[in-house]
């Protein structure tokens, strides 16, 4: 799904579902099981490792600036995991923010520190379909074979939601699109000289917006 470069040359990437391809990714959403893994692959060695498995539609893939962890976007838990590459805790997990506002998609850097994260879709309240049929893992299962997927795709929030976390996984702001008007959802950021460009993956373009306007 996603894949981020250390300067010693491993990639690491994710793998949201080894149950549904990525074309009926809105299944792997609903079903929301544990069907997900965390990979590094060594371009020198050709080595490859499972760093991580049983993750629940993982996706987003941003190393630390000092490449000491990785964070992961688990997406269907509205978390982030951090897998430890130097220290004590080398080749352990934790859990970097938890409890978002929404289901996270990718992660980037900020410029001035810490990380823009998209939401792919926003938890909304007081009811969240997929947050309501989480204690019910063979409803899940069972709506995804009756289901047509154009219905399941028609019941996606449209709202625009671009949070930021500090180093340490708070929530310091975010940038909301109520009404999904400009951009329905928050798939893909990136920052460059001031702007902060925003993909959806609903939208045929790419969303621009100048950071001195809003921070």
């Amino acid at each position: 799904n996603d894949l981020d470069i250390s300067s010693a040359g491993v990639i690491y990437f994710t793998d949201s579902s080894s149950r549904h391809s990525r074309e009926y990714n809105i299944y792997e959403f609903l079903e929301a099981g544990p069907h997900g893994t965390l990979f590094s692959y060594n371009m020198l060695t050709h080595e490859i490792k499972v760093l991580i498995s049983g993750l629940h539609f993982p996706n987003g893939v941003q190393l630390a600036p000092d490449e000491s962890y990785v964070l992961v976007a688990e997406c269907t838990r509205a978390r982030i995991v951090r897998y430890w590459l130097r220290g004590e805790l080398t080749g352990t997990w934790d859990y970097f923010a938890v409890n978002l506002p929404g289901y996270p998609d990718n992660i980037r850097r900020r410029e001035s520190g810490g990380y823009w994260l998209g939401m792919a879709a926003i938890r909304r309240h007081p009811f969240s379909l997929v947050d309501s049929l989480a204690p019910y893992p063979q409803v899940r299962a069972t709506l995804t074979k009756i289901l047509p997927y154009f219905l399941l795709r028609s019941l996606a929030s449209q709202y625009g939601m671009v949070v930021v976390l500090d180093e340490f996984g708070n929530i310091m702001d975010s940038l909301q699109d109520p009404g999904g008007l400009v951009i329905p959802s928050s798939s893909e950021i990136a920052e460059h000289d001031g702007v902060l460009y925003i993909g959806s993956y609903y939208s045929s373009f790419i969303g621009k917006l100048r950071l001195k306007d809003e921070f």
